[in-house]
Order: C-alpha cells, then structure tokens, then sequence
C-alpha cells in the first residue's frame, strides 16, 4: 500500500475528505495528537481544524507553520498567503527564511505574480533547499510570461454551470456523441470517513445531455456495469469512434489510495456494458488518466503512473494496443521531452499532438496544459496553451472536439459552487474558439445626378460574390433584392473576394476586397455604385482605334461560316467602307473564355478572316481589312477560366468588333435598328 498526499488523491478524482471526532472538552495535549492523527491518516480539514483552536490558545508560530501548510496543502491560497505572509513578512531573526518560497507560491497560485517574483528573488539570496532554488528560477519565469500573456480575443472559457459542478471537486470531462462524461461526487459538504457506505461518499462516473440554451442538464450516474461497489470511479475518456469508455478504479484504505487501476468498457445497443480491467497497463502502482491515441501507425494508450524508476511523482507513459482490452508492456515518453521530476497528467491525444499538463515546466500557475507534436519520430517541445486555457491555478484533463473549435478542462479557478474555499476545488469548464467569420453587407447606389448630393440606394439590384483566391474562382453566392439595396454575405478569413453589382438599366459595378490577416469576426461594408445607361442617340461618331461591336454576326459552335443574320451587319459595314474610300479596319473576332486558350485563338482567327473574305467577294479590296482572332484574350466582364457565369454573360463576350485604323480620323454612323 503506497501513502499519498491529499492534493494527489485529489487529482485521482476523489474528493475532500475528513475524520469524525467525537466531541469532548479537549486539551491542548489531545487536540495536537488529535492533529498529527489526522495528518497521518490524510485528514487534512480535521487536522486544520484543531492546529486552529490549539493556535487560538497557545499563539505558537510552529502551529502556525503547520495552519499555513495545511491550508496550502487544501488548496485555499488566500489563507494560506496571509498566514505565511504573517510569518515571513515580520521575520527579523530571520526564522523563517525557507517559508519565502511558498509564500512566494501562495502570491503566483493567487495571481500576484509581480510580488511573487519579488519574494522568489529573496528566497534566491537566502534560501539553502537546492531543489526549490532551481524551482525558484523556473518559477520567475513563469511569473514573468504570466505578466505579459494577454487571452486570446477570440478564446471563451467559462464555467460549465451548477447542474455541473457541485460543491465537490470533478474531473475528467469528456465529450461524445453529445453527451458529457465526467467523474463527479454528489456531495454538498464535507465527507467523514463515518460516511462510508453512504451513496455521496464515492466518486462515480456520469453523464450530462445538452439542454436549452446549449447548457448541460442534470448528470446521470451510469450503472454498475461500470460503478462498482466501494470503490471510486474517474478519470473518464472514450475512444475516437466512441465505442470504448476508458476509467479508473480507486479503492481507498484508511483515506490512503491502496489501489488504482485503469478498467475499459464497450458500448453496445443497451449503454455500456460490463467493465473489464485492461491487461498490460496495470501493476503495483497507481495507473490513471487513461487516454487512446496513435503512434507510429498503430493504436495506443497514454497514462499515468508512478512507475518505480520514473522520472517524477507521476509520468506519462503509453502501451501499444494488441487487441481489445490488451496492451503491450507500457512505455514512459521521453524525459526531459514530456516527462520531468515533477508530476505529468492528464494526457490527451488528437491528430498528432499530446496535450498534457504538467507541474515541472515554466508555468502560469501549478499543473499548467500543454501541447506536444508527434512527427513519426520525435516529440517537439512542449507548448504552454497560454493564458485561458491556463490560469494561476491548476489547469488540466484538457479536451478537443474533432473540429478543434471546442472543449473541456478542469481547474480549481475561483469559482462559483466551491466546498470550503474559491480555490479548492476542481471544476468543469468548456472553451471555445470563436470562429473567425466575416459578415459582408453589399449596398448598391446609382450615380447621383447634378441635382442630388449624395448616391441614392438602388433596389433591385443583384449581387454576386466570387471567391478569387485559387486558381479557379467559385462564386460563393448570388443574391437579388428586388425591395432593397442592402446584401449580407458570410465570408471566409484568409480568403480574396470580388463583388459584382448587376441592375438592369444600368452599368455594372466591381469591387475586389481580401480577408487576410483577420483574427476575429468582423462586419465589412461595401458600396457598389452603378451608373444608369443612357438612351443611345439615333447616329454616333466612331472615332479612330475605338471599337464598335457588330451584334448580329454570330457563328455555329465549333464552325466559321457566315451565318445568314451575319450577312445584315457585314453588309452594314461594306456600306460604310464604301462611302469613306479612304478607310482602313481592323475586323476582329472574340470568344467567351470556355474551351482552351490556344483553340479559342485560332477559331477567332479563323472567324475573323471569314467574315473579311465575304466583304472581299462584295468588293471591298483586300488591303483595306485587316483579320484579327483574339480569342479570349480581351473578356468584358469577370467570366475568365473557372468563374461560373450565365449565358448571357459568356455571349456577352463572344463578338466581332471593328475600327478605324488608318484614313478618316472620324466618322458619322447612323444607327439602325436591330432585327428581331
């Protein structure tokens, strides 16, 4: 049977526990025998308890180191910090010296973390522990980066609520299938050692449901497939597939853990079945913190165990799965890397990387999260998940949904249902990412006239927005307001948009915008102005180099003949030339952007030298039209390769232009009528 301290019982998932005494008239005598009892026995509140009513008569300061250590040990740092504070702070003889250094503690655990420092750096020039003035550095450090951290704006961590958390401490918090399991016991006060049989005394694993409003609902206690008897169950996880629950059993001699060992259970039709102990991983140690993982190719699972041999208290170690249930011979992650000569707990693996806590690194508080990545070999170097995530306290079991957007820990954080003090218990807490969005809201206006002085909104209008960073454009959405002239859009970070403003009657309008570099959601206005189309007069001056569209000439697909509704606007144009004799033109042909960029070339080409040889054989001469395929190569609107456009779009684009090129600097067309 190993003895363990209570802060370690703690962290195996059982809670606050505490002897009954009968009730006599004491005496100084009894009370301190009474003390040491309990201490012996982890008693630690009834210890507390009667070192406080022996100070009260005698004002020892020996008493009052052991009333500051036991209130250390319950994790209520506030009581603790005054009675260290009031030891070491009058210390003239110098009495005291080895008490700067959890004192100094007391000040980070309570988030003072320049006074820490302070305190740490005397405990440095007078301290003679060798082991807790190497500590003392790291803790500087910790207190220094814990300074400047700032939450992430995007980060949420709040308390999961009172359904939750009770008095008593939780832990393990595990999510699936949209349930949450967790170890918990259903106590409202502090548990005596006479209370054992009771139903309240033994921690069990449960299960909460989302309710309304996203919270979670009262827990229900599973069955005694896996809540045995007499013992205390805890430290939950369960498989990526969700089809195998992993906890502890702890069994419990004279307040002492005598027994701990990991247990795996399958779900079928009906719940859970019967649990069974896991082979390979268990021994004559402490065996917690259960977790499935993957490495080097093959499934495995992570725990915690105090190992003789091991580098700390508790390291993390992992065993190779054979098959259900059965496991190679455990192996401990590498020192130094992971593991270090404090304690390491709570693994949790997802997609290549092990999230743990540890209290042997530079930290924000005591156990502090964080983060390892697997590259088929080696383990990088851990990573402090920040502040948040990790608090002054002591932070671990933390979680990730499969998104990564979500999860759970547990921390002894101040909160709002705790036993006997803000700090010492555990409770649940679930954190979320915001995920980075982006609300567009599109207006169209049309060009105000000389008499308005603003752009008035224009309703009606369609808006359609386009993805333009890959290589292929997609169009995220089209919408039509014909009521209004506003268009919300959610948008992506990290990404190039374009927006395309369409009203019949008027011109279009384009404009271009990106999203990199967003860190949290954000509401974007843009304004679209579109011009109104004027009513063409009944003649137009062409000008020289300036193209005019012919719109009647149009080709079957894949072909360059003359079609005969072509022959109207070649006609059209061999009138022309035939009045100014002087003129020399460029004929042009254009497709849309459909097909590839080499072919569509060559059929313009080909397009454009056909329509040149019809107006030849009507006798205008060879020399005054020069035959130009452009291909795609000069597209009026956005429809380039990849953009998904309407037909109309595409025929906007396929056309036969001419111009002037030399001759008549300018010309009078009358404008005709176009056929129906």
């Amino acid at each position: 049977m190993k003895k363990l301290s209570f802060l370690i019982i703690l962290t195996l998932g059982c809670t606050i526990v505490a002897q009954a005494q009968p009730i006599n008239r004491a005496t100084p005598e009894s009370m301190k025998r009474a003390a040491e009892e309990a201490e012996q026995t982890n008693n630690p509140y009834y210890a507390l308890e009667q070192y406080e009513k022996i100070y009260e008569e005698s004002k020892d300061k020996a008493v009052m180191v052991k009333i500051a250590q036991l209130n250390m040990e319950l994790r209520d740092y506030a009581d603790a910090e005054r009675q260290f504070g009031r030891l070491v702070l009058r210390d003239r003889k110098q009495e005291y010296t080895e008490l700067l250094y959890p004192y100094a503690m007391c000040l980070k655990y309570n988030g003072k973390y320049a006074e820490s420092v302070d305190f740490f750096n005397q405990y440095l020039a007078v301290g003679k522990d060798s082991v807790l003035l190497e500590s003392s550095k790291r803790e500087i450090a910790g207190a220094e980066m814990a300074r400047k951290a700032k939450q992430a704006d995007n980060l949420l961590v709040n308390n999961a609520g009172k359904k939750v958390n009770k008095p008593q401490t939780e832990s393990s918090p595990f999510s699936s299938e949209g349930n949450l399991y967790y170890a918990s016991m259903d106590a409202k006060d502090v548990i005596t050692a006479d209370d054992k049989g009771g139903e309240d005394w033994y921690s069990k694993v449960v299960v909460s449901s989302v309710g309304a409003n996203n919270e979670y609902g009262e827990a229900t206690v599973l069955g005694t497939e896996i809540n045995r008897e007499g013992y205390h169950q805890g430290n939950v996880s369960i498989s990526p597939d969700g089809g195998t629950l992993y906890f502890t059993r702890v069994l419990l001699t004279n307040n002492v853990v005598s027994e701990s060992k990991i247990f795996y259970a399958f779900k079928g039709n009906d719940g859970w079945g019967a649990a069974n102990e896991v082979v390979g991983v268990n021994g004559d140690y402490i065996a917690k913190h259960p977790s499935q993982g993957e490495l080097f190719g093959e499934k495995v699972l992570f725990f915690v165990a105090n190992m003789p041999g091991g580098k700390g208290g508790f390291d993390i170690y992992y065993a190779a799965k054979k098959s259900d249930g059965v496991f190679g011979l455990p192996v401990r992650l590498p020192d130094g890397v992971i593991n270090t000569t404090s304690d390491e707990v709570s693994p949790f693996y997802k997609d290549g990387k092990l999230y743990f806590s540890s209290a042997g690194r530079t930290g924000f508080g005591g156990l502090d999260v964080y983060e390892a990545e697997w590259n088929g070999s080696v383990w990088s170097e851990p990573r402090n998940l920040g502040s948040g995530i990790n608090s002054s306290v002591d932070d671990q079991y933390y979680t990730q949904s499969p998104d990564g957007f979500t999860g759970f820990l547990v921390s002894n954080r101040p909160g709002p249902n705790n036993l006997k003090s803000k700090t010492c218990c555990d409770d649940i807490y679930s954190w979320e990412l915001e995920r980075v969005k982006v609300n567009l809201n599109a207006v169209t206006y049309r060009l105000r006239r000389k008499n308005e002085k603003t752009n008035p909104p224009l309703v009606g209008s369609t808006i359609q927005v386009i993805d333009v960073s890959d290589p292929d454009p997609k169009s995220v959405e089209e919408k039509n307001n014909p009521s209004g002239s506003d268009f919300q859009f959610k948008l992506q970070p990290e990404r190039s948009y374009m927006i395309i403003a369409n009203n019949e009657g008027y011109r279009p309008d384009t404009v271009k915008f990106n999203t990199v570099g967003v860190k949290k959601t954000i509401d974007v206005e843009k304004k679209l102005t579109l011009r109104l189309i004027k009513k063409e007069p009944d003649s137009i001056v062409v000008t020289t180099n300036e193209p005019i569209r012919l719109n009647s000439i149009y080709y079957d697909f894949d072909d360059d003949k003359i079609l005969p509704d072509a022959e109207d606007d070649l006609m059209f144009l061999v009138d022309i030339m035939n009045r100014y004799k002087d003129m020399k033109i460029e004929l042009s042909s254009h497709t849309d952007a459909r097909g590839r960029d080499d072919y569509n070339e060559s059929l313009s080409q080909r397009r454009a030298e056909s329509a040149k040889r019809w107006m030849v054989a009507k006798g205008i001469a060879d020399d005054r039209i020069v035959a130009k395929g452009y291909g795609e190569k000069q597209l009026l609107n956005q429809c380039k390769n990849g953009v998904e456009c309407t037909e109309d779009d595409h025929r906007f684009n396929r056309r036969t232009e001419f111009k002037i090129i030399s001759g008549p600097t300018s010309i009078t067309i009358e404008r005709k009528e176009k056929r129906e």
